[in-house]
């Protein structure tokens, strides 16, 4: 089996310049969540890198272990969030083969299952969707 150098090329250049402009759509790829109150907002890039903590007054009224352990778990939720975010931006882009690697890398498609929203770190409180 003869492979043709110029034809993969240009499959890679293609790939790269639909990557390039689907990028440029949509902007920074992002996972958000946030407390059932609203009192704690949290954004982080695919990875879990936190971008972004937002708290209203509320927040600080539960203890610092308690808003500590909210903002840990809504950071967790919104780096999946990110991954899925990832996962839909280039899967397209990728095809079978790739949808796979970014699978392998940890950014799975949304799993709509996961979409609750906390009002304390204890617990399960409401099924609503918060992006």
């Amino acid at each position: 089996m003869e492979i043709d150098i110029d034809h993969e090329l240009d499959t890679v250049v293609r790939r790269v310049e639909q990557t390039e402009q689907r990028a440029q759509r949509i902007g920074p790829v992002t996972g958000q969540a946030a407390s059932g109150d609203g009192a704690i907002t949290v954004e982080v890039r695919p990875g879990g890198l936190l971008s972004e903590v937002k708290l209203t007054p509320a927040a600080l009224s539960s203890g610092s272990d308690a808003l500590a352990a909210q903002i840990m778990a809504l950071a967790e939720r919104a780096t999946r969030r990110a991954g899925a975010n990832m996962h839909a931006a280039l899967a397209p882009v990728l095809g079978p083969e790739g949808e796979k690697h970014l699978t392998s890398l940890g950014y799975e498609p949304d799993d709509e299952d996961d979409d609750e929203a906390f009002d304390t770190p204890l617990g399960h409180q409401q099924r609503r969707r918060v992006r």
